[in-house]
């Protein structure tokens, strides 16, 4: 029976409870208004002094970002191999690789490597090297990065290789990016940086780069390719040649004379001399197809459309920025002013 009265008794004070708490909120809510109403001026003044500044700090200060783009377009060989190493796979040759060195997943992974951006950021160009032009503002601002950067690079292997590695982290991180569409089928370097010229150079010189080296990789694989079926081609005339000089000295004998043995071993010998004629053959065939191939050396992809001057320009908005200066600021001093009156009542308390 007490239960049964209890229950209706715990309703009543949890509605009285809400009540309070609701009650409190608003009052709280209130509380707060009119100490931000008192606090009007500075919070208006403040934020409009930096919204200000954000908008000129982005109008005269920050400067606009250049983006280089390449579309790099893939036609895929059967099973990653040329005409020449499907010949040498199938006659069994081996030592030549069957791996595909121009894959789209292997130029992507080798246009923002290490080694490619080494490369690039230290060669010989005519507006100077990469390396020099992407740390000027360091050179011009830091007179110990200065020092440094004369003195050791290039002449310090490991100064050298530590900067190269920081050059190739910060690039990937804040300037590079490659994106593959599965639709098309093509492949998209993007370069970005606030001096256009360095972005246009550096996005030219990462394909070519690219470009090279794997026609380099090519030209050793089509290279063993034309020396795997030149070895062969050599042992095949030096069989064909043994043949030929055994079933001469057959021929040479008395008929009257050759014993049926005698005879199915010419018999044999002209069988292989066949054999040995058509395989031959096969791999002349195959040694003019790895010489064509090492003569046509190809890239892995094509482009169409190279960067050209003005390249895209991305500007931030003076006006946009002005406005979140404004916003964040008055947000931000409206929570100071409440977090100060809360704290001074908690510490009379």
């Amino acid at each position: 029976m007490n239960d049964t009265f209890q229950d209706p008794e715990n309703k009543i004070n949890s509605r009285v409870d809400d009540e309070i708490t609701l009650k409190h909120i608003i009052l709280k809510m209130q509380e707060w208004f009119s100490i931000v109403w008192l606090q009007r001026t500075k919070i208006i003044l403040l934020s409009l002094a930096i919204g200000l500044v954000a908008a000129l700090y982005t109008k005269f200060i920050t400067k606009p970002t250049y983006t280089s783009s390449y579309q790099l377009f893939f036609q895929e060989e059967n099973g990653g191999l040329s005409g020449a190493m499907r010949l040498a796979s199938s006659f069994g040759l081996s030592g030549i690789g069957g791996g595909s060195a121009s894959s789209r997943a292997s130029v992507q992974e080798y246009l923002t490597s290490r080694s490619n951006i080494a490369n690039v950021m230290t060669v010989d160009l005519e507006n100077g090297r990469l390396i020099d032009r992407y740390y000027s503002n360091a050179i011009q601002e830091n007179d110990e990065f200065k020092v440094d950067f004369k003195s050791k690079f290039g002449f310090d292997q490991r100064y050298t290789d530590s900067l190269i590695t920081i050059t190739f982290q910060e690039l990937n991180e804040n300037n590079l990016g490659t994106i593959f569409d599965p639709e098309s089928g093509t492949l998209q370097l993007k370069v970005m940086a606030e001096d256009e010229s360095l972005a246009f150079d550096l996005s030219n010189n990462l394909v070519i780069r690219t470009e090279q080296q794997f026609k380099k990789w090519k030209r050793e694989k089509s290279s063993s390719a034309v020396d795997a079926f030149q070895k062969k081609v050599d042992s095949l005339e030096v069989a064909i040649d043994a043949a030929l000089f055994q079933l001469g000295q057959y021929e040479d004998q008395n008929n009257s004379l050759v014993s049926s043995v005698d005879k199915m071993k010419r018999l044999r010998l002209t069988i292989d001399l066949e054999s040995l004629k058509v395989a031959y053959g096969e791999y002349i065939k195959g040694l003019e197809v790895a010489k064509v191939e090492l003569v046509n050396l190809e890239p892995p992809f094509k482009y169409f459309d190279k960067p050209t001057y003005p390249l895209f320009k991305n500007e931030a908005s003076a006006a946009v920025n002005g406005i979140y200066g404004l916003v964040i600021t008055g947000f931000l001093l409206v929570l100071f002013f409440i977090g100060r009156f809360e704290t001074a009542n908690i510490i009379s308390d």
